[in-house]
C-alpha cells in the first residue's frame, strides 16, 4: 500500500465520520418513521372517535344503542392509546440513545457505563440488522470506565457496524464483557465471512476494506485503534474464513495521565 500523507488520511477520516453521521441520521429517520406513522394515523382515528362521542352525548337522553356505541368507542380508544404508548416509548428510546451516544449533555471526559454505550449503538444500528442478525449479550458486572465517552461510543459503533456488514444473510453477533487484569474487556463476535489470513496484518491500515475483492471496514478500524490507544487500551482480532471474526478491546479503568482531550482521535499521527 502506498504511503499517504497525514493530510490525505485526515481528509479521508473526516469523510468517514460524515458518512457515519449520514448513516446514523438515515437510520434514526427510518426507525422513527414507523412509530410516528402509527401516532399520526391514531391521532386521526381519535379525532373522528371524539367527534362521534360528542354527537352522541349532545342528546339529553342516551338510549341503549347509543350507550353500547359509546362503550365500543371507549374500548377502541383504550387500545389505540396502548399502541400510542408503545410508539412514544420507541421514539423516546431512539432519541435517548442518540443523545447518549453523542453525549450531548456530558462533559468531554466522564465515567462511562460501557454496557450503556454498547446498547445505545445497537439501538441506533437496529435498522441495519433488520431481522436477519440476532444479538446475544453476555455482560459481566463492570465498573464505570474513565474515558472520552463520545470517542468510545464511536468504537462500539464501528465494530458493531463491521460485524453486521460481515454477515451475509442470517447470523449472530455476540457481545461479551468481563473484568480484565488491565481493567475491562469487550469482545464482539460475528458469524460473518471472516478475514483471509494474508489480510490480517493490514486491517488497521488506512483504506483497508473487505468490499470488492477484499473484506468492508474502510477507516473504521483505524479510527477505533487510535481511540483505544489514546485510552491506554489495546484492540486485537481473531478471524477464520467462513466462520467469523472476534474483535477484542481491553481498556484500563483510568485514562492515561498523558491523554489529551484536545485532539481528535480520528486524526492519525504523522
Amino acid at each position: 500500500m502506498s504511503p499517504e500523507s497525514p493530510t490525505d488520511i485526515g481528509d479521508a477520516v473526516n469523510s468517514a465520520k460524515l458518512s457515519t453521521l449520514g448513516m446514523l441520521v438515515a437510520g434514526v429517520a427510518h426507525e422513527v418513521n414507523t412509530p410516528l406513522g402509527a401516532l399520526a394515523s391514531n391521532h386521526d382515528v381519535i379525532k373522528r372517535a371524539m367527534g362521534k362521542l360528542q354527537d352522541i352525548l349532545a342528546d339529553e337522553v342516551v338510549d341503549e344503542t347509543e350507550l353500547a356505541e359509546v362503550r365500543r368507542i371507549v374500548r377502541a380508544l383504550d387500545g389505540i392509546l396502548k399502541v400510542n404508548d408503545l410508539a412514544v416509548t420507541r421514539v423516546l428510546e431512539l432519541v435517548g440513545s442518540l443523545r447518549s451516544f453523542g453525549r450531548l449533555d456530558r462533559s468531554e471526559t466522564d465515567r462511562l457505563d460501557l454496557h450503556e454505550g454498547i446498547d445505545n449503538a445497537l439501538v441506533l444500528l437496529r435498522h441495519r440488522m433488520e431481522r436477519r442478525v440476532r444479538i446475544e449479550k453476555d455482560y459481566a458486572e463492570l465498573p464505570p470506565v474513565e474515558c472520552f465517552p463520545q470517542q468510545l461510543n464511536q468504537v462500539f459503533m464501528n465494530l458493531l457496524l463491521n460485524a453486521i456488514q460481515a454477515i451475509e444473510g442470517e447470523g449472530t453477533i455476540t457481545v461479551v464483557t468481563a473484568p480484565d487484569d488491565r481493567g475491562v474487556r469487550i469482545e464482539i463476535h460475528d458469524t460473518g465471512r471472516g478475514i483471509a489470513p494474508e489480510l490480517m496484518e493490514t486491517i488497521f491500515e488506512p483504506g483497508f476494506t473487505t468490499k470488492g475483492n477484499r473484506v468492508g471496514m474502510g477507516l473504521g478500524l483505524l479510527i477505533s485503534r487510535q481511540i483505544v490507544d489514546r485510552h491506554g487500551g489495546r484492540i486485537s482480532v481473531r478471524s477464520e474464513l467462513g466462520r467469523g471474526s472476534t474483535f477484542m478491546v481491553t481498556l484500563p479503568l483510568e485514562l492515561p495521565i498523558e491523554s489529551d482531550a484536545g485532539g481528535t482521535p480520528s486524526d492519525p499521527a504523522p
